[in-house]
Formats: structure tokens, sequence, C-alpha cells
């Protein structure tokens, strides 16, 4: 009965995906609230400058951001976001829900990613590191994330509920894999603030991520498939919240200074897999920003 279950769920997430594609109407907001978008806009910005994500991964690399893509368009009923696309089923000025799409990042840790296109991919042509040998019984609290099973590439659907103020905003997602790669749920709630602020823009936002058992398992845990050395590690629920500052002021209508921070923690639930070494994921980016139009 649940097998029947999970095969009438995810035929009926795939049906809706399928509707954001052929459907010829997205979220956008009704009034010119900050962060919004009119409805049949197109928008597109590239920012240039300096910047880095770092990774919490033992030898995973940091992620530089020379330049930063935003995309964007708003149609009656559907959008695309960036990575995110989706369909609006009920919208004013206040609130919209909305059924929506994404690949889930988390592989982003486990391969380098430059302006959406791959540059590297951590891969290891060996299975054990030259200083373990095989039939040895020692066992490794820490472990090269070359050393492992390539993680999978994911698929998340789910919806998404968007409440609008006068200077702020709040969102909540709650997502599931649809595509039977960790067969887990993830979920955020974020709150976003805006002032005025030396002839720019301030803004501060506050997001709490959690993520399932399942999902952590697939990506951070560590099996019986994995390398035999290691302690193994069986992932629990993570609950993980980010701040973010941001600072935008607009030289001209085209052109914008644009610079932000994130600070993301990391639970046990993460920093107790011997894949995880930081307990925290810091970005930071300072640039220009031009607007195309």
């Amino acid at each position: 009965m649940n097998s029947l279950s999970e095969v009438s769920m995810k035929s009926v997430v795939w049906l809706f995906i399928l509707c954001l594609f052929c459907s010829g109407s997205a979220l956008a907001c009704a009034t010119d609230k900050d962060g919004c978008t009119e409805s049949g806009q197109f928008q597109l910005s590239v920012a240039l400058g300096a910047g880095q994500r770092s990774n919490p991964l033992y030898d995973g690399d940091s992620f530089p951001m020379l330049i930063l893509p935003d995309f964007s368009y708003y149609a009656d009923s559907w959008f695309i976001d960036n990575g995110t696309i989706g369909y609006s089923l009920e919208q004013n000025d206040q609130f919209a829900v909305s059924l929506v799409t994404r690949l889930n990042s988390e592989k982003g840790y486990f391969q380098r990613w430059f302006a959406g296109n791959v540059i590297t991919l951590n891969s290891s042509g060996a299975l054990l590191p030259p200083e373990v040998e095989t039939g040895t019984e020692k066992f490794m609290s820490a472990v090269s994330i070359e050393h492992v099973k390539k993680r999978p590439t994911a698929l998340d659907a789910g919806v998404q509920f968007n409440w609008f103020g006068e200077q702020w905003q709040s969102r909540l997602n709650l997502w599931q894999d649809i595509n039977s790669k960790y067969n887990g749920q993830n979920a955020s709630l974020s709150w976003s603030r805006f002032w005025p602020l030396a002839g720019g823009q301030f803004d501060l936002s506050a997001t709490l991520f959690w993520k399932s058992a399942k999902l952590i398992d697939a990506y951070y845990g560590v099996g019986e498939d994995e390398l035999y050395y290691l302690e193994r590690y069986r992932g629990r629920d993570s609950w993980q919240p980010e701040l973010r500052l941001g600072w935008q002021k607009a030289l001209t209508p085209s052109w914008s200074v644009l610079t932000f921070y994130r600070y993301l923690h990391l639970d046990d639930a993460m920093t107790d897999s011997p894949l995880v070494q930081d307990d925290s994921v810091q970005t930071w980016f300072v640039g220009m920003s031009y607007r195309f139009y």
C-alpha cells in the first residue's frame, strides 16, 4: 500500500512539473513592494566583483564568486526565478501560494560550481588514500570528499507561501525529493526587512532551514558501501539557521553597488559526519551590478 501511495504521489508531482512548462501564465506582487517583480517582466542582471562561499567539507573547494547572474521572469501565474520554477495558485497584495520545483543544492558542496556552470568535479581514481593499506583495521574520524562515492543529484518539488509587507516579506518553503535520490524532505522559513541607508537600501534576512535525516544521511552519512576504514555515520534531522546582511545603491538606472554577507550555522547532525570539518558556511561578495533592459 505504501508503494502504491508513493507512486501516486510522484505521478501527481511530475504532472505538476509538466503543467509548469505547459501553462500560459507566476508569482508576482501586485504592488511595487521591495523585492517584487511586475507581471510579464523579464529581469536579467550580472554582478561583477570579488566574493567567496566557504566549503565546510574536508578537501572541499571554496566557491569563488566573480560573476553573479540574476535571472527572473514572471507571467500572470507562472514564474522562473533563478533556479526555481513555480506556478501561482493564489496571490494578492499581501499573500501568495505557489507550487515550485528546483534542483536540490546540497550536492553543491561536493562539486565546484561557478556562475551556474561546472568548473571541476571532485573525483578520485583510487578508492583508498595513499596512507591506508588494504586489510588494515584502521578507522578514521575524518575523510576527504575525494574518497567517498558520488553524491546524487536530487530534484525537489513542493509548496511556497509568501507574505508581503510595506518594508518586509516572509517565505515558507516545503520540499519533497521527487526523483528518489534521498527520499526525504526539507523546509525553510525566512523573514526579510528593508531600510534606506546611506543613499541605498539595506536588507536583513533571517532563515531557518530544516533537513530530514534521510537527506543528511544521503549526502553526509557513511554507510556500509563506503570505504571500509571509515567510522559509520547515520544522518539525523538537521536545523540550520542563517543570517544575511546586504546593501545595494543605484548609481545609474543600470549600474549599482552591491555587497552582502551570509552566515549559515551547521548543527551536530552535520558536524558529527566525518566528511564535515567546519560548523558554518560563510558567503561574501562586493562588486558592481549591471541590469539589462
